[in-house]
């Protein structure tokens, strides 16, 4: 039966690195799986996250990554936008003071011109801007609200809802810039939506490109969160950069790397010691036990003398 049983316990020992490494790969992947799905429970999208191509939300000149600012490389995690009342715009901010990533206002990923064609671009939403029944001019119910010393219009004549000429801005971002709207271009639109705007740019998508305000069905979501330096994998395999990676990025992913295939390792080898010294422990323990206990002494006996049989009797 033990010749039987030995080949068996070979075998177990042979693959059992092989079945360890299994076991840990599987409970890795379950692990991603899981994340992944609470991310889409939580953003409502597929994928949940979006890689950063170029640094038009980049705060700075030097090129250099921010954690909490949007640059290049990084990974976006980004949340469905179903109504108007989703996205809090930058003159939003102005009044209820919600930031993200650095600045007022929600930072949007939308399509242009609601293309599926084109790269998705990813920027503030500086104000949204509603077209009126005139179809000759527009309104803003957030300029209602901001601080009156933030904005200003190219036409005295108009108001927060009859905008026609151009809308000043004042103080805008890192940067505090002066940002202009000229809303007389976008009433050929006829279209409400969004002005939108990278932080690292001077002015405007629109001032830029020309167009209408960004239309809510080209909004894919509103960006919830980052993971830092990442996305430069992906920009490397697809060769796909829009700007020049920050060098300190780089950095920052090799560390990360490092440490994700250091630390099991060394957790791994931690664990190993740890046995290890209890197992010696153990053994040293057992070695410094006696191997039989002393005969206990009866009281009375003579240990000395012998059994002497009784005599016979005639």
């Amino acid at each position: 039966m033990a010749e039987k049983e030995e080949p068996d316990n070979r075998a177990r020992t042979k693959y059992r690195g092989v079945i360890l490494f299994l076991r840990d790969a599987g409970v890795a992947l379950l692990f991603v799986i899981l994340v992944l799905l609470a991310m889409f429970a939580y953003t409502g999208l597929w994928p949940p996250l979006v890689v950063v191509e170029s640094n038009s939300m980049m705060h700075g000149e030097d090129n250099l990554s921010h954690i909490g600012a949007i640059d290049t490389g990084d990974l976006v995690l980004v949340k469905k936008v179903d109504s108007v009342s989703d996205v809090e715009t930058y003159v939003d901010g102005l009044s209820s003071g919600h930031k993200t990533y650095g600045d007022y206002g929600d930072v949007v990923i939308y399509k242009r011109g609601g293309s599926n064609a084109v790269t998705p671009i990813i920027h503030r939403a500086i104000i949204y801007l509603e077209i009126n029944a005139d179809g000759q001019s527009y309104r803003s119910e957030s300029l209602s609200m901001a601080p009156s010393d933030r904005w200003s219009t190219g036409d005295v004549g108009d108001t927060w809802d009859h905008l026609t000429s151009t809308l000043t801005i004042t103080h805008v971002g890192y940067k505090d810039l002066t940002v202009v709207v000229d809303i007389g271009s976008m009433i050929p639109s006829h279209r409400s939506g969004f002005i939108t705007k990278g932080d690292h740019n001077s002015q405007t998508d629109q001032m830029y490109a020309g167009g209408g305000p960004v239309d809510l069905t080209w909004v894919v979501g509103k960006a919830r969160g980052e993971i830092p330096w990442f996305g430069l994998l992906k920009l490397w395999s697809t060769d796909s950069f829009g700007s020049p990676a920050p060098p300190n990025s780089v950095t920052d992913l090799w560390i990360a790397l490092a440490l994700i295939v250091i630390t099991p390792i060394t957790i791994d080898i931690s664990m190993t010691i740890i046995e290890r010294r209890k197992i010696a422990k153990r053994k040293t323990e057992l070695l410094a036990e006696p191997d039989d206990e002393e005969p206990k002494k009866v009281e009375g006996e003579d240990p000395g003398s012998e059994a002497v049989e009784p005599p016979e009797r005639p």
